[in-house]
């Protein structure tokens, strides 16, 4: 990326993830306190959401600011997106980023929680590692590793959330 493009994509980023804070964050203080049962307001559901939100805000107005400083806005003349941006692989990874969240989300509740996990964090990794012009029996340390490191964050995650967090999954 170059400079201009790089000082637009912060000021859109910025703003973005500047919406997705304060959302979290207004969605966390309507979460229930524990003050109704006697309990520290600490312990509420929302505590957590809204010191990420809240992070979030406080991190992504600098990065607004300083995209402001840095005349982001002039920048937006030229077009909002740079010739050949979606020819280049950092786009193309983005997007398809962008595609596998989109994909689990949509699957995460209509199947059990184990397998869309695990095809989003083995498949994720193959798409990225996986060399389509190598033949298959070169990249198949690849392939077992993916579905190694598959299995295993997603037994982590389910033990961590349901264990430790008390948490049912789907």
């Amino acid at each position: 990326m170059t400079e201009k493009s790089m000082v637009k994509a912060d000021l859109v980023t910025s703003t973005l993830l500047l919406a997705m804070g304060i959302a979290i964050v207004l969605m966390s203080l309507q979460m229930p306190t524990m003050a109704d049962r006697n309990q520290s307001i600490w312990s509420a559901p929302g505590v957590v959401p809204a010191f990420i939100g809240g992070m979030l805000v406080l991190l992504n107005f600098s990065m607004f600011v300083r995209s402001l400083k840095r005349k982001a806005i002039s920048e937006f003349k030229e077009g909002a997106i740079t010739k050949g941006a979606f020819a280049q692989e950092t786009t193309r990874r983005i997007i398809t980023t962008l595609l596998f969240c989109v994909v689990y989300s949509i699957l995460l509740g209509r199947l059990w929680f184990p397998i869309p996990t695990f095809l989003f964090i083995s498949g994720f990794i193959l798409a990225f590692e996986y060399d389509l012009k190598a033949s298959f029996k070169s990249q198949l340390k690849k392939v077992i590793f993916a579905a190694i490191l598959g299995i295993v964050s997603t037994i982590l995650v389910q033990l961590v959330f349901q264990k430790l967090f008390l948490v049912r999954l789907p």
